[in-house]
């Protein structure tokens, strides 16, 4: 099927291609999706480190607070938005441009792994299902660490092919690898508790096929590297270590079963009611038929053979979306954990697809199952345009009205943000103080704050019990959910 189309029709394919995701990447990403708590934590510890080099959340002017583990998106998307920061100065879009960059990066990576494990009609299908996918866009454009996670996992996967294919002869190869997987396991938490685990389990487990055995450990060593930074710049002290088994282990079940539906449930019941999820609601139910297409497919093509004719990567790669799926029912049943999966998933369908139907002698029963993925990306462009929270077709003011109102405050007054972390990203300057509590799971900052009368303008949430605490010397307003309060000048109680 490769052989049918010239050269010069494949670059004209890919051209098309990639100039539909840039698009749709691009798409107004200043204000979709709206800002939101995690965001808001994640880029001001990038300004933070960007205006006063200190890593934590500003609680005051030149007072920051450590997260230490709480910190669940780390490094390699911190250090590249502070850079932002100062290069561009503060604002949403040079805070989500890293994110873009990102973005467009893991679909390149994904392209050259599937076309160089699979071939280039798979690697094309692939492209068009993640980029049609609209959680792509929800949990890539903001900054947070599922998509720079992943495309450091595909690079490093990637690299891990070429080195497979040296038959772990070239140093180079096996360094670059285990750096960029270390890179993805200490982008986020959750890709730390799943790679750490994965990575030298798979390594041992090839290593007896393997004569250059030296290598393998090589690539370990290279791994662990930023995996020993993240743990440097984020437990300096003895009494963040003490916290870090705890919250690691509290990580591992996505804060825990008591967050779902605000109940406290067992364990069994936990995953009950996330199992009932992928045969009711339709992105589990879609990630599961991909999921049993993929193992089962697979299964049948290389362990009914030889084990070893699936390669290292795509090892890793179902361990890893094996285990998120594992984690995802032990927890809160939020859809964005076990994201990372159903994106990996699309590396692999188009091929496990073409491998189901290289068995067929039929040309139209052929036509019939690959156009089961076209239309898939159809579907799923349809529902990203018109349907889904980051639509094409609608209009999001979150972001707009907040950089209307805290842009323009004149970096002399004092400003106070009662619990909208995210809302920070909007000011220019830095003369700020904050308070900050997450789910009991950490309190930053002075929680009587909103009684100081010192503070010029105060961005809260829209709480009718926070209107008694201002007295007639403010002026109240609301902005989309926001309340916004601003002192009247020379006012007296």
């Amino acid at each position: 099927m490769e052989e049918k189309i010239t050269k010069k029709t494949k670059i004209i394919i890919l051209c098309l291609v990639l100039i539909l995701t840039v698009f749709l990447i691009t798409f107004d990403f200043k204000n979709t999706p709206r800002v939101w708590v995690d965001e808001g934590i994640f880029t001001n510890t990038a300004e933070n480190l960007a205006y006063n080099g200190k890593w934590g959340l500003q609680v005051d002017p030149g007072v920051s607070y450590r997260l230490g583990a709480q910190l669940t998106t780390n490094y390699p998307v911190i250090f590249p938005v502070a850079i932002s920061f100062n290069l561009f100065g503060t604002g949403i879009w040079q805070a989500r441009l890293p994110m873009i960059i990102y973005m467009f990066l893991f679909l390149v990576f994904s392209y050259l792994f599937v076309k160089k494990r699979y071939g280039f009609y798979p690697a094309i299908l692939s492209i068009l299902l993640l980029s049609s996918f609209a959680p792509f866009y929800g949990n890539g454009r903001p900054v947070q660490g599922e998509i720079p996670g992943l495309t450091f996992l595909v690079l490093g996967l990637l690299l891990l092919l070429y080195l497979e294919e040296a038959s772990f002869e070239d140093k180079r190869l096996a360094i670059f690898s285990g750096i960029s997987l270390g890179l993805a396991a200490a982008t986020k938490s959750l890709y730390l508790l799943l790679l750490v685990v994965i990575v030298p389990a798979t390594m041992f487990f090839w290593a007896r096929k393997t004569k250059n055995k030296r290598n393998i450990f090589l690539l370990l060593i290279a791994f662990f590297l930023p995996v020993l930074f993240w743990f440097v710049i984020n437990f300096p002290t003895p009494d963040l270590m003490a916290k870090f088994i705890p919250t690691i282990i509290q990580q591992a079940g996505n804060n825990g079963a008591s967050s779902l539906s605000n109940t406290s449930l067992s364990l069994t019941e936990t995953v009950s009611v996330n199992l009932v999820r992928f045969v009711t609601e339709s992105t589990p139910i879609l990630f599961l038929i991909l999921f049993v297409s993929v193992i089962f497919i697979f299964f049948k093509r290389y362990f009914k053979n030889n084990i070893f004719d699936f390669s290292i990567s795509e090892c890793i790669i179902c361990l890893f979306i094996i285990l998120n799926w594992l984690g995802y029912l032990l927890g809160t049943g939020w859809y964005r954990y076990f994201f990372p999966a159903h994106i990996l998933l699309y590396l692999l369908f188009p091929a496990a697809v073409m491998m189901f139907i290289s068995a067929f002698k039929n040309e139209t029963l052929k036509k019939i199952t690959t156009s089961i993925i076209v239309v898939l990306v159809l579907f799923q462009l349809y529902h990203l345009v018109f349907l889904s929270d980051t639509s094409l077709v609608v209009s999001r003011p979150r972001n707009v009205e907040l950089a209307k109102v805290l842009s323009t405050i004149p970096s002399s007054k004092k400003v106070l943000f009662y619990n909208t972390t995210e809302a920070i990203v909007f000011l220019k300057g830095n003369n700020y103080s904050q308070y900050l509590t997450l789910q009991d799971l950490f309190e930053a900052g002075d929680k009587n704050s909103m009684h100081d009368t010192s503070y010029d303008f105060i961005l809260t949430e829209n709480r009718a019990e926070y209107l008694s605490i201002f007295s007639t010397c403010y002026v109240k307003k609301e902005v989309v959910k926001y309340l916004f309060v601003q002192r009247i000048p020379n006012c007296k109680e």
